[in-house]
């Protein structure tokens, strides 16, 4: 049976106790524990016991943890940073261990906000995948131990670098900045052993980006384990984080290519905004319906 599984990013003002209790209560069983939101950003490990009582004590589970974003991200150049994160994420992947998760969400390259401003951005290109490649070589001896693949995410950041110009159907930059695409990450990912490196599609940041997250799934293939389901404004795309169907995202398309490519992992939706004023339990709600309208396969 396919797993629906929600993000409790949305609960942002929530604990996490009454955020589970508002998923629940909209029909999901399963969850991705964002780390960032209702657990500590450097040391999440220090949370697992407690998240772990409040999820049996509710009958669910956490299918997959989203990793501290930000600043945490495998492909920082700066070797203090990058070997400092390193030591956050590794103990995030045992923190997801503990939960009993199958994957760790995790951001690659830094968003250029937080890089040196006193360096020209594209010197930065190449010391940055090379950092994220050491990264993923030093994480996976945790992933095989604690048995949570690490999955890499397709992020919007060109579109920063580059402002959707209204010309076209899909928005986005054409910018370079580099590993953005799943179509990149997948290349980058192929000399890693696949129980422990893969991959995670967003569909609102493909879109944003300037890609069709059809084309997108079907080119991370069966390096595929996670999904975050959230739409975004056809027109003018800004990584929207609405519900399945708010937007303009073609849904049909999107779940066709999840069929064709033998997805197996879980249905995850990352919806963090409204669109028309709901609150998040309202969203939770209307989004488990349009999940439940789906009929995924079984």
């Amino acid at each position: 049976m396919v797993d629906l599984s929600y993000s409790t990013s949305c609960f942002k003002e929530h604990q996490l106790a009454p955020a589970l209790d508002a998923i629940a209560a909209a029909g999901f069983r399963c969850i991705e524990f964002a780390i960032d939101t209702h657990a500590s950003e450097d040391r999440p490990g220090r949370f697992a016991a407690a998240a772990s009582r409040e999820l049996e004590g509710r009958g669910m589970r956490a299918t997959t943890v989203h990793g501290p974003a930000r600043t945490n991200v495998l492909g920082a150049p700066d070797e203090t940073w990058r070997k400092e994160k390193v030591e956050v994420l590794a103990d995030a992947l045992r923190f997801c261990g503990q939960l009993g998760a199958a994957g760790m969400v995790i951001h690659g390259i830094p968003n250029p906000m937080f890089l040196p401003k006193d360096q020209e951005q594209r010197s930065l290109y190449e010391p940055m995948v090379a950092a994220m490649k050491q990264s993923v070589e030093d994480l996976i001896p945790v992933s095989a131990a604690t048995g949570v693949r690490l999955l890499l995410e397709n992020l919007p950041y060109n579109c920063d670098l580059e402002q959707f110009d209204g010309v076209g159907s899909i928005g986005g930059g054409g910018g370079d900045y580099p590993l953005m695409k799943i179509v990149q990450l997948r290349a980058f990912i192929e000399e890693f052993p696949p129980d422990q490196v893969g991959l995670v599609i967003d569909t609102g940041h493909a879109w944003t980006e300037g890609t069709d997250p059809v084309g997108e799934i079907e080119a991370a293939g069966d390096r595929l384990w996670g999904t975050h389901l959230q739409d975004v404004d056809a027109a003018r795309p800004a990584d929207n984080h609405w519900v399945p169907t708010h937007g303009g995202l073609n849904w049909d398309r999107i779940l066709a290519a999840l069929q064709r490519i033998n997805y197996r992992g879980t249905y995850t939706f990352e919806v963090i905004n409204n669109r028309h004023g709901e609150t998040p339990e309202q969203l939770a709600q209307l989004t488990y319906e349009v999940a439940r309208g789906w009929n995924l396969p079984d």
